[in-house]
């Protein structure tokens, strides 16, 4: 079996079984798998954790048979976990009527909520896919009501002002700027019942910390990926010779990479600023589009690591994917990021877990980015020595 669970984003499993396989008859089309870590490393008690790794259906079955398999050959079944559906939804402006309805216009330009985050993304998943959303854009057995208990949302306040962006996007953004963790799984194998589950992410770099010194890291490895686009031109207004434009650009990343890539950015519903400074509102709205273009573009650093479990540190019972923890490089260095991805492959032999320390665009991590590059350049000038 391999699981690859991701912080705000799909996830993906796969299983491949022989054909003749008595629990190979159990996941057919409409038919899905709620997967449990088991806590047996290190002599553990091999009981399922508290919550499951991962959720979701069967979204492909595979049948091989050659000679050599044998009777019946192999099935692989695949699918993604239970967020898949938040990338399926737009965010539609009034998420009550539906665009073939009515005079195929809208009365509202955007959706639009201020408060806090995790407030505005139980309102967006319920309204667009949950028990709030038009009967055929519900997602069956989604519950986006909080746990009994929950404490009321509090921190900063988020704005969401929505137009047909994807529901996951969305999410993406408003989680991240709120220091959230949010997915949805099935947690009772005896319902159907899927939860909107929403969290803060936790700072475990005290407490959990791989490294080779503590025999509960075997690797690491580290890479760095030039920018796809280091100048934004962003177009507001107007049309053709009276259209404005204005450009952005990141000056460290062609600086490092001695390298210029120009990206264009269609903001043609903001009108021409009438003054060029952040005192201007249309001139603050191009220059966070050009910002986001350019963290979607800019230079990326990645840390892949291969945990071992030890009794005291175990993925899916002392940390998960979202929670910041310490990587101790062989040459003493401490990094502290996010897990961003787990991939857990599980077969008769053995168990490895791999986990992605970072985050999907380095400049929402520069710091990462540049230990990571400093690191590059030591072992660098290390091998030019000799």
């Amino acid at each position: 079996m391999d699981v690859i669970v991701r912080h705000l984003d799909v996830g993906t499993w796969s299983l491949t079984l022989p054909a003749t396989h008595p629990q190979a008859r159990l996941l057919t089309t409409g038919q899905g798998v709620i997967i449990w870590p088991e806590t047996t490393a290190g002599g553990g008690t091999g009981e399922a954790a508290a919550e499951p790794l991962l959720s979701g259906p069967v979204t492909k079955i595979r049948h091989d048979w050659s000679s050599s398999t044998g009777t019946g050959g192999t099935l692989t079944f695949s699918g993604t976990c239970d967020n898949a559906p938040l990338g399926d939804r737009l965010a539609f402006p009034d998420p009550s009527r539906a665009p073939d309805n009515g005079n195929g216009r809208y009365s509202v330009d955007y959706w639009v909520r201020q408060g806090p985050a995790a407030d505005i993304v139980r309102e967006l998943v319920a309204a667009n896919l949950g028990g709030r959303a038009l009967p055929g854009r519900r997602v069956a057995g989604l519950d986006t009501t909080p746990p009994p208990g929950t404490p009321a949302a509090t921190g900063p306040a988020a704005t969401a002002r929505l137009r047909f962006d994807t529901v996951l996007s969305a999410v993406q953004t408003l989680a991240t700027g709120a220091g959230l963790s949010v997915r949805i799984v099935q947690p009772d194998p005896t319902t159907a019942r899927l939860a909107l589950a929403i969290a803060p992410v936790r700072d475990l770099s005290r407490e959990v910390r791989l490294s080779p010194q503590f025999g509960n890291l075997s690797a690491y490895s580290y890479e760095l990926t030039a920018p796809k686009a280091t100048r934004a031109v962003v177009a507001a207004q107007g049309q053709g010779a009276d259209r404005f434009f204005w450009q952005w650009t990141t000056p460290d990343a062609e600086r490092d990479w001695h390298r210029t890539a120009e990206t264009f950015v269609d903001q043609r519903d903001t009108p021409v600023p009438a003054r060029l400074d952040a005192s201007d509102p249309q001139y603050t709205a191009l220059a966070e589009a050009a910002a986001r273009a350019l963290e979607q573009s800019g230079q990326q650093a990645e840390l892949s690591l291969s945990p071992i479990d030890t009794p005291q540190m175990t993925y899916g019972r002392h940390y998960q994917v979202g929670d910041t923890v310490t990587v101790t490089t062989a040459g003493g260095v401490d990094l502290a990021y996010p897990v961003r991805e787990v991939h857990v492959s599980d077969s008769a032999e053995t168990t490895t877990v791999q986990a992605t320390v970072g985050t999907a665009n380095a400049t929402k991590t520069p710091a990462l980015y540049g230990q990571v590059r400093r690191l590059w350049q030591a072992v660098h000038q290390l091998n030019t020595r000799h």
